[in-house]
């Protein structure tokens, strides 16, 4: 036995609400302004075409997934972005004092700081530090840990012998 209710008709759709300016310059209807002099202004023209575009690329990808094709050009276009960004306004250093209140104390070990900012507007968008340590001790391998505690004693090695021809004395001028 069928269920009476699927033979049944759909119900009838309500009717259309009125046309907005957006719908008007879709229609097949002629343009009726509510401008005094009943022109289309290319304002109005830009405006319905911008809200067209927004709702269509809102209901596409409401609708569907998109392709690859689609989204690639966008991740290859924020790579390029980023590494202009990285080029020209990242900054590695490797730091020995750390902020304490009004000034700056020493800090219990060096740290690495990364940063990044906007080419244009210089805002920084990224921010990070590790302590050298961490770093170091990321592999948990003895052998890695050994090879660049070794290192890092070249290192201060070398710091130490440009301090000491680059430091100047009291009475030194120059």
């Amino acid at each position: 036995m069928q269920d009476e209710d699927t033979d049944a008709p759909p119900p009838k759709e309500q009717p259309d609400e009125p046309l907005g300016v957006e719908d008007e310059f879709f229609s097949n209807e002629p343009y009726a302004s509510p401008d005094a002099d009943g022109g289309y202004t290319s304002a109005d023209f830009h405006n319905v075409i911008q809200k067209q575009i927004v709702n269509a690329t809102y209901e596409t990808l409401v609708e569907s997934k998109l392709h690859w094709g689609l989204v690639e050009p966008f991740l290859h276009a924020a790579r390029e972005i980023c590494r202009g960004d990285f080029r020209r306004t990242g900054r590695i250093r490797v730091h020995g004092a750390a902020a304490e209140g009004e000034g700056k104390a020493e800090a219990e070990e060096a740290y690495v700081s990364l940063s990044i900012a906007d080419q244009d507007d210089g805002q920084e968008w990224l921010a990070q530090t590790w302590w050298l340590s961490d770093i170091v001790l990321a592999g948990a391998d003895p052998a890695q840990v050994r090879e660049a505690a070794r290192a890092l004693e070249r290192t201060t090695a070398k710091l130490d012998a440009w301090l000491s021809a680059n430091e100047r004395g009291p009475d030194e001028d120059g």
